[in-house]
C-alpha cells in the first residue's frame, strides 16, 4: 500500500512537473522581447558624452538589448552595454581626432608632407546610419548547433604566412613608404591607439581610417604621436580584455603578434587549416584574435580548444567574434571561482564541463526574454546533463528565469565583467 502511494504521488509530481514545463506548441507561453528604457538599460556614464548620446528607447531582441548611439560620426548600433562602451570609445577617438586634426601642431605636421588633410568624420560618412552597425540578430549563431566553420577552413588559402607579409605590405602601403618602413609605422598607429584608448586594429572603419591618417602624418613628418594628440585617456581593456593582453597589443609589433597567436594555435593542437582561416574569420581583428586565443591559454586542462577555434572561423560579424571572445573569458571566470574546466564543446556557442561534470552555458547578453528559441535551446538533446547552468552579464524576465529553473537550469545574473 505504502508503495502503491508512494508510486502514485511520485507519478502526480511528474505530471505536475511536466505541466509546468514551458510548452513550446502555445504562442502564448512565449513572451515578446520588450523595449526598455534607457536609463534602466545603460549606467548614466554611457548614456551620453561628449558628441553622442543614446537614444531612450532600448529594443531587446531576446537576448540582449540593441543600443542606437546618435552621434557627430553617424548612428552606431550596440548590442549589449559592453559593445555601447566600446562603441562610445570609439566615437570619444573619433571625436578626439576631429578635433585635433584642426590645430596648428597637426596642421603643421601637414603641411610638411605630401598627405591631405584630414576628413572630417562627417564627410567620410556616405550612409551614416549603417556606418558601423552590429548585424540585427546577429547572435542568432547562438541557438544553432553549428559545430565548426568547415566551409571558411574549406577555402581558406593554404600559405599560413600569408596574414604576417600581407601585415607588412598593408603598413607600407599605409605609411606610404616601403616594407622596411612597416615596423616604424604600426609603432606610431599603436602609440597612437594607445593615446586614445582604442584598439590599433578596429573595425570601425570611421575610427580606422581616422587613426592611419594620423599615424600616417606623424611616421612622414617625424612628429611624436603625442605632440598631436592634446589629450590622452587610460588604455581601454574594453576590448583587449585583460591588462596582459591589452599590453600585449599595444607593445607589440602585428607581424609578431600574428606569429605568436600561430603558435599558440598549433601548440593547442589547431590543423593548419583551420589556423588560417581563423586569421581570415571577418569578423575577428587581430586584437579578437589575440584575445580568443589567451582566453583558450587560460584553460590550459581543457580539451576541445581546437573546436572553439573551429567555430570562430565562422564568425562574419564583430559581434559574434566580440560574443565568443566574452563567453570565453566568462568561462576563465569560472574556473578561477567554481571549478577547472575539463572539456569545451562548441556548437552555436562555447559550452565547457567542468572537472564534477556540470554543464556551464556562459552567455555575455544583458536582457533574456522567454522566446520559443530560447526556450528551444534549453530543451536541447545535446545540453542535457544532471547539473547545467547558464550564467548571464545581465538579467532575464522572470517567465525566462523560471523556464530555465524549471527545465533544470541554475541560474546566475549579473556574472561576469561588468563596464
Amino acid at each position: 500500500m505504502i508503495s502503491f502511494l508512494s508510486h502514485r504521488a511520485a507519478t502526480l509530481a511528474a505530471a505536475v512537473t511536466i505541466l509546468t514545463l514551458p510548452s513550446l506548441g502555445r504562442a502564448a507561453d512565449f513572451e515578446t522581447p520588450p523595449v526598455l528604457r534607457a536609463k534602466d538599460a545603460a549606467p548614466a556614464a554611457l548614456r551620453s558624452g561628449k558628441g553622442f548620446r543614446v537614444d531612450p528607447r532600448v529594443p531587446t531582441n531576446g537576448l540582449t538589448t540593441v543600443f542606437a548611439i546618435e552621434s557627430d560620426s553617424g548612428t552606431f548600433q550596440a548590442l549589449g552595454v559592453q559593445t555601447l562602451a566600446l562603441r562610445e570609445s570609439e566615437i570619444s577617438a573619433i571625436f578626439q581626432l576631429d578635433h585635433d586634426g584642426k590645430v596648428e601642431t597637426f596642421v603643421k605636421a601637414v603641411r610638411s608632407t605630401a598627405i591631405h588633410p584630414l576628413e572630417s568624420a562627417a564627410q567620410m560618412i556616405t550612409n551614416p546610419v549603417q556606418t558601423v552597425q552590429g548585424l540585427p540578430g546577429g547572435l542568432d549563431r547562438f541557438f544553432d548547433r553549428v559545430e565548426t566553420g568547415a566551409q571558411e577552413i574549406g577555402t581558406a588559402a593554404a600559405n599560413l604566412n600569408a596574414d604576417v607579409s600581407a601585415s607588412g605590405q598593408q603598413l607600407a602601403e599605409m605609411s606610404g613608404g616601403v616594407a622596411a618602413n612597416a615596423l616604424g609605422y604600426n609603432l606610431e598607429l599603436r602609440q597612437l591607439a594607445k593615446q586614445l584608448g582604442v584598439d590599433p586594429y578596429t573595425s570601425n572603419p570611421v575610427l580606422e581610417k581616422k587613426l592611419h591618417e594620423f599615424a600616417r602624418v606623424a611616421f612622414t613628418a617625424y612628429v611624436a604621436t603625442n605632440t598631436l594628440i592634446s589629450i590622452a585617456v587610460p588604455a581601454s581593456i574594453t576590448i583587449t580584455g585583460t591588462n596582459v593582453t591589452r599590453d600585449l597589443i599595444y607593445d607589440t609589433p602585428s607581424g609578431d603578434l600574428v606569429a605568436q597567436n600561430l603558435a599558440a594555435l598549433q601548440t593547442l593542437g589547431a590543423s593548419d587549416d583551420t589556423i588560417q582561416a581563423f586569421q581570415q574569420a571577418p569578423g575577428f581583428t587581430l586584437s579578437l584574435r589575440t584575445n580568443l586565443v589567451a582566453g583558450l591559454q587560460q584553460l590550459p586542462g581543457a580539451t576541445g580548444a581546437t573546436d572553439v577555434v573551429k567555430l570562430a572561423t565562422g564568425a562574419l560579424t564583430a559581434d559574434l567574434a566580440l560574443f565568443l571572445v566574452r563567453a570565453l573569458r566568462m568561462q576563465g571566470q569560472y574556473q578561477t571561482q567554481v571549478a577547472p574546466i575539463s572539456s569545451l564543446t562548441a556548437r552555436g556557442t562555447i559550452v565547457a564541463t567542468d572537472m564534477n561534470g556540470a554543464l556551464v552555458l556562459p552567455a555575455p547578453v544583458d536582457y533574456v526574454s522567454w522566446t520559443e528559441r530560447v526556450a528551444g535551446f534549453a530543451q536541447r538533446p545535446d545540453l542535457a546533463a544532471p547539473q547545467r547552468g547558464v550564467w548571464i552579464t545581465g538579467r532575464m524576465t522572470p517567465r525566462s528565469k523560471a523556464g530555465l529553473q524549471a527545465l533544470g537550469w541554475t541560474v546566475r545574473e549579473h556574472a561576469g565583467e561588468q563596464p
